[in-house]
C-alpha cells in the first residue's frame, strides 16, 4: 500500500474521486480513504495545513495502514527564479526551516534525537517521480524543500531558505513527514507544484494559481500509480 498525504482538499479530491473500493475511516478527526487507484492499493489523507497536522497525519498512517512508502503531494513557493507556477519540485531532501536552537549552539533546523538538519528522500521514488515528470513534459527541478508554519511572501525570507537552506521551494509540511517518516524508518518523497513566487505578490498568486498547481501534481501521482501498477502486472 502507498500513502499520499496532502494538507487542503484541492490536493487530494482529484486523487479520491478517481479510487475504487474505498473505505473511509476517521482517526484524530483525519479521513484515511483507502482503496485502489490506477491498480494499486493507495491511502489517501487530507491532513491540514501546518507541520503538525502533518505529523499526525503521517504518524497514524503509518500506524494504521503500514504503507511502503509516503508521498506527500500539493503546492509551494518557488524561491528561485527557474521555477514559474506550475513547474514541479521533487525534493531529494527536506529541512524544517523554522526548527530554531540556534540559542542552545545547535545548527539551525538541526532535530534533537535524528540528529541531523535534513532528512533524505528515498532516492528509487525520486528518479520515478522525475521520469513521470520528463513523461507529462513539465518544467522539474529536484532539490531541497523547506517547511515551516508561516506562509513565505517577502524577499527577506526567501534569500534566508535559499542562502541557509539551499531550499527551492518552501511549504508547510513536507519536512514534517520527513520527520515522521526517518523516526519510522518508511520511505517517503514529497512532490510539490509551485503556485507562487514566494514573494509579496504571494498571497495573491497562491489563490489564483493554486488549483492549477495541484492538478499537476495530482496528474502526476497517477501517472506513478499507473507505472507501478503496470510493474506489478508484468510481475503477475
Amino acid at each position: 500500500m502507498i500513502g499520499i498525504i496532502g494538507a487542503l482538499p484541492r490536493e487530494v479530491d482529484g486523487l479520491k474521486k478517481a479510487m475504487e473500493n474505498v473505505k473511509v475511516t476517521k482517526v484524530s478527526s483525519i479521513e484515511f480513504c483507502s482503496g485502489t487507484l490506477c491498480g494499486v492499493d493507495v491511502v489517501v489523507a487530507e491532513a491540514g495545513m501546518g507541520k503538525v497536522n502533518a505529523a499526525v497525519t503521517a504518524q497514524t498512517m503509518i500506524l494504521k495502514y503500514k504503507p511502503e512508502f509516503i508521498v506527500n503531494i500539493g503546492v509551494a513557493g518557488g524561491l528561485i527564479k527557474s521555477l514559474g507556477v506550475g513547474d514541479i519540485v521533487i525534493a531529494d531532501r527536506t529541512a524544517e526551516h523554522d526548527m530554531d536552537a540556534t540559542a542552545l549552539g545547535d545548527e539551525l533546523g538541526y532535530i534533537t534525537g535524528l540528529n541531523r538538519v535534513y532528512m533524505d528522500c528515498d532516492r528509487e521514488l525520486v528518479e520515478l517521480l522525475r521520469e513521470c515528470t520528463k513523461k507529462m513534459g513539465i518544467n522539474t527541478i529536484v532539490g531541497t524543500i523547506v517547511s515551516g508554519d508561516q506562509f513565505i511572501d517577502s524577499d527577506d525570507q526567501r534569500k534566508r531558505l535559499t542562502e541557509v537552506f539551499n531550499g527551492v521551494a518552501a511549504e508547510m509540511e513536507g519536512a514534517a513527514i520527513g520527520h515522521v517518516c526517518a523516526m519510522n524508518d518508511v520511505p517517503f518523497g514529497v512532490l510539490r507544484a509551485i503556485s507562487d513566487g514566494a514573494d509579496s505578490d504571494s498571497h495573491m498568486d497562491y489563490w489564483t494559481f493554486c488549483n492549477m498547481a495541484a492538478n499537476n501534481s495530482i496528474k502526476i501521482i497517477k501517472g506513478l500509480l499507473t507505472r507501478m501498477g503496470q510493474k506489478d502486472s508484468c510481475r503477475g
